[in-house]
This record gives C-alpha cells, sequence and structure tokens, in this order.
C-alpha cells in the first residue's frame, strides 16, 4: 500500500490542468500496488481559480475526478492485501474504502482493527480549513468513529489510528474527537500516528507529541525523506500496538532517530 501525501506537481498554478492530473494520474497507476493520495497544496487551492469560499470549483472537481472519485482507479483498492489480517475486519484481502460524501479526497478503510484516515489538510488558506461552517475534516474523522461506538455486533474495534494529511490536523481533531471516542470506549488512550508531507521539520525523525509517546507524528518528503516504510506492529501479548518506521532513500535521512518505548 502506497499512501501519498500530496503535492503531486511543482508550486505554481499554471500546472493544474486537466493533462498534468491526468499524467499525474497515470504515472500513479503504473506504481504496481495499491496507491491513496490526499490532496496538497501545489494541486489544490493554489490551482488557479480556486475559490476559498465554495467547496468546490472545476479545478477540485479536476483532481477529485482523477484521483478519488468513482471515475477513477484509486476510488478503491485494486490488489489483495497479504492475508492473515484477523480483526473485527475479517482479515479481508482487500479492504473497502469509505469516502466522505462531498469530499471524497477525505477516505477511510480499517484493516486488522487499525484504522486508517486521510483527510484534505493543504498548507496555506484553505475553505475545508478556514471557511467551511463546520469543520469537515473532524466531521468525517467523527462520523467514521462514531459508527464504531455504535456497532451493533462489535464497538470500540480499534486498536491504533493513523492519519494522513498534507499538513497536520489541527489539534482540536486529537484533543476533542479523538478524544470523544477514547471516552467512549473506557477511557484507554490509542496509539496515533500523522503522517504529513508538507512539514518541513528540522527533524525527519518520527516524534512524540505526549509524555506517554501514544501519538507520535513522521513528516514524508522527497526532497529530505522519502519513500518511507511504515509499519503498524502488534504486541502478541496484548501490550498494544506500535510504529515502525524505516528510511529507504539513498541519503537515509532518520538513521540517528530516538527509539520510544
Amino acid at each position: 500500500l502506497s499512501l501519498f501525501t500530496g503535492g503531486s506537481g511543482p508550486a505554481s498554478n499554471t500546472r493544474c490542468t486537466s493533462y498534468s492530473f491526468a499524467s499525474r494520474k497515470n504515472l500513479f497507476g503504473d506504481y504496481g500496488t495499491n496507491f491513496l493520495p490526499v490532496p496538497g497544496d501545489n494541486d489544490w487551492n493554489e490551482c488557479y481559480g480556486y475559490d476559498i469560499n465554495s467547496n468546490t470549483d472545476p479545478m477540485r472537481e479536476l483532481w477529485r475526478d482523477n484521483f478519488a472519485a468513482e471515475s477513477s482507479p484509486f476510488h478503491q483498492f485494486t490488489r489483495d492485501f497479504p492475508e492473515g489480517g484477523g480483526g473485527s475486519d475479517g482479515g479481508t484481502s482487500r479492504p473497502t474504502i469509505h469516502r466522505q460524501d462531498g469530499n471524497p479526497e477525505n477516505y477511510f478503510f480499517s484493516h486488522n482493527n487499525v484504522a486508517f484516515f486521510g483527510i484534505n489538510r493543504p498548507d496555506g488558506r484553505s475553505y475545508i480549513s478556514n471557511k467551511a461552517p463546520v469543520d469537515i475534516n473532524e466531521a468525517w474523522v467523527e462520523h467514521r468513529l462514531g459508527l464504531d461506538i455504535s456497532s451493533e455486533s462489535s464497538s470500540c474495534t480499534f486498536k491504533s489510528i493513523v492519519i494522513i494529511a498534507h499538513s497536520w490536523p489541527k489539534e482540536s481533531l486529537y484533543d476533542k474527537v479523538l478524544g470523544e471516542y477514547f471516552d467512549a470506549c473506557g477511557g484507554t488512550v490509542l496509539p496515533v500516528l500523522s503522517i504529513s508531507g508538507n512539514a518541513q521539520p528540522r527533524s525527519y525523525c518520527m516524534t512524540t507529541k505526549d509524555e506517554s509517546n501514544m501519538r507520535v507524528e513522521v513528516t514524508v518528503e522527497a526532497f529530505q525523506s522519502g519513500p518511507l516504510l511504515i509499519s503498524v506492529v502488534r504486541d502478541p501479548e496484548g501490550g498494544g500496538d506500535f510504529f515502525h518506521v524505516e528510511d529507504v532513500d539513498p541519503v537515509d535521512s532518520n538513521r540517528r532517530c530516538p527509539t520510544f518505548p
């Protein structure tokens, strides 16, 4: 599974064309693996004609048609996952990707009791972050987690959460939305990994955001650190999920990173 954190072209609004989007769609489609992108500012709010007061415009619909909508080859997974996943999703070999109505670039799927969210968070000012009457990203995450709470067959099934976005989500996503889910599930705080593609940090190591090391972040940027192999590792003795990052680029930008207990 290849997760792409957005920014598929140079920072120039003249590159937001049907040809540039189609060429990148064809390039990504040849990866030979499941490919799942979210938008970044280079191919979203920096495009010519972007309307910050609306949830859509011709360029955003063009991006959605190529990379998220039913017309896109990335709308659903096209290749099976490795067998033996287990968990409440039955270890299905090809999980279903759920997409938000009106914002199909926001996605969710679960595998082996890990919840994966892709959200629309480009760098800079945008409709979804600055003008929408409600935070669309938070509403999406809250909706999908709420279904796990209210499930008739089983509830509170997730063991960890992974969030993918071009820029870091708002703190309220963690404090309010995830916090309410943890409270509803008995107060147990799950491990949360956030993956960004635009932080340009001083260090490209995985960093911790709290003393318990339950919330960690990592930045993936082709210029300094990418691609990364990221694994969710489950303790067979029930100690919880852990995140492992392997830097495979020739520079090995993450070779001197700390290990969190």
